[in-house]
């Protein structure tokens, strides 16, 4: 079960690779082998990675409630953070660093989201709340967009100054509220191809069926969203024409699944 894979900007044969238990793994041959960096970690879920843009031996992985940075490849692993940081034992979920300051690190975490001006020493609040997703604009670091758990919905904002302040935009974005059911995860995708669109990918449950609660699609940087599949409404009971794109089956006929 691999969590999340990540490619060094600087140099694209470098990758590294988070996994639910078995740690982050390295490769320097975009993936023909791969090395444990973590054998020496009594840790398992690796939710997060980030890389350096300038350096990808420079590495950032989440684990055991907090974020360890290594300088070497993962050779050597330290705990980062100060010592509120660390005593909180946040869940990462998604970290970001700022693509024009290597050391403006964002961390997506259940005890909030926290900026670091310092490649980690030290972290502040910039929301409390269980976050999960962190994105930039492609060709603004200025434009930040964020997903946040809320209940049994998620909810979107967007920080036009470098993540000092986020407004939440809600027209169009999947309210459960309002169809019953519930809406608890959703990713975000942006593209250089299109800087203005995001795609928002979100799985709940609603209108007699769960999995896939629908695709969303921004063409403003999130202050509008249209639904975009499947079938005429969020979720509901699947069929060959409200296919369950998050089910078991090929046929996407089957009920539940992430």
């Amino acid at each position: 079960h691999v969590y999340t894979v990540e490619q060094s900007v600087s140099n694209p044969n470098i990758l590294y690779a988070g996994s639910a238990t078995a740690g982050a793994w390295r490769t320097i041959d975009k993936g023909a082998n791969w090395n444990l960096v973590t054998k020496d970690l009594a840790l398992n879920g690796v939710y997060a990675i980030e890389i350096d843009f300038t350096n990808p031996d420079i590495i950032y992985i989440s684990g055991n409630g907090g974020i360890y940075k290594s300088s070497d490849g993962g050779a050597n692993w330290t705990v980062i953070g100060d010592a509120a940081f660390i005593n909180l034992s946040p869940g990462i979920s998604d970290m970001k660093l700022s693509p024009s300051n290597n050391l403006e690190l964002f961390a997506a975490s259940d005890e909030g989201l926290f900026k670091s001006i310092d490649g980690g020493n030290n972290f502040t609040q910039i929301m409390s709340g269980k976050f999960l997703e962190i994105e930039f604009h492609p060709n603004s670091t200025d434009t930040m967009y964020f997903v946040k758990q809320a209940g049994d919905s998620t909810l979107f904002y967007r920080s036009d100054d470098g993540g000092n302040t986020l407004i939440n935009y809600t027209n169009g974005w999947p309210n459960p509220n309002s169809v019953g059911g519930g809406q608890k995860r959703t990713e975000i995708a942006v593209s250089p191809a299109a800087p203005n669109k995001i795609v928002a990918l979100a799985t709940g449950s609603a209108n007699g069926g769960s999995g896939l609660y629908g695709i969303y699609i921004s063409y403003d940087k999130g202050e509008n969203w249209t639904f975009q599949c499947c079938g005429p409404q969020p979720a509901g009971v699947p069929s060959a024409t409200n296919i369950n794109m998050m089910g078991w089956q090929p046929s996407g006929l089957d009920d539940g699944g992430q």
